[in-house]
């Protein structure tokens, strides 16, 4: 872990990253899985630079995650899955809660959704089944968020929500001890185009090799999309 940088004010807290874990079982059709749950914000920081002269390591962000765990596994083989949706400017909850998680919100089926209240069940068919799950909120979604006195909006452009989210991985991958597992990024929607600009920078900057991405509701180019799709089919009606 890079050390803090001297210039940063004594009167204002270092940041530092918040886990909590718990732990649980659950029913599925392979069996009984035991697995460890962690939740909590990591800490990413960047090159400190004053007149062209590094002077440390800066804190810049809080990234929140929800991790999933197979107990007993080996991370040698066991796969590992990081998880985002899209928006841009969408929390992870859809994929988390709706499809992916141990545990997912009982809505009912598709055409014959059931009303509120709704309850949080088990989810027997979570892909915890095939892999650990990391899910990431990207910055000012969720609980992510700049550090105090930072501003989100330096962190919301394009390139610099691929750097902190690659980031992100590379530290879980190190402090994890999971560089040698096989390692997936699945993205929806606009989270497509991130996970395709993550595995590159990954691969790139950091020699991190990914063995595969799951692309839901893909956008990849945005030239292809009809904006006025809406617009022309009233029209055709009126």
């Amino acid at each position: 872990m890079p050390e803090p940088s001297e210039s940063r004010s004594t009167d204002r807290p270092e940041p530092a990253d918040r886990l909590v874990t718990t732990r649980h079982t659950l029913a599925t059709p392979d069996g009984e899985l035991a697995y460890t749950a962690r939740t909590g914000r990591i800490v990413l920081r960047e090159e400190e630079l004053r007149a062209e002269v590094f002077r440390g390591w800066s804190a810049r962000a809080q990234l929140a995650v929800t991790a999933y765990t197979l107990d007993g596994a080996d991370p040698r083989t066991r796969p590992l899955l990081f998880a985002f949706n899209g928006g841009p400017g969408s929390a992870s909850i859809w994929l988390h809660l709706g499809l992916a998680g141990p545990r997912c919100v009982e809505v009912g089926a598709p055409g014959a959704t059931l009303p509120p209240p709704y309850a949080l069940v088990d989810n027997p068919d979570t892909l915890l089944r095939a892999a650990d799950l990391v899910f990431i909120d990207p910055m000012a979604t969720g609980q992510s968020r700049a550090v105090e006195g930072g501003k989100p909006g330096d962190y919301l452009g394009f390139g610099k929500d691929v750097e902190q989210v690659a980031e992100l991985i590379r530290l879980w991958c190190t402090r994890e001890d999971r560089w040698m597992s096989p390692k997936f990024l699945l993205g929806e929607s606009y989270g497509t185009v991130r996970a395709v600009a993550v595995a590159e920078r990954l691969a790139s900057e950091h020699r991190l090799a990914l063995n595969g991405l799951i692309l839901v509701s893909t956008v990849l180019d945005f030239a292809s999309q009809d904006f006025d799709y809406a617009r022309w089919d009233e029209a055709c009606v009126h």
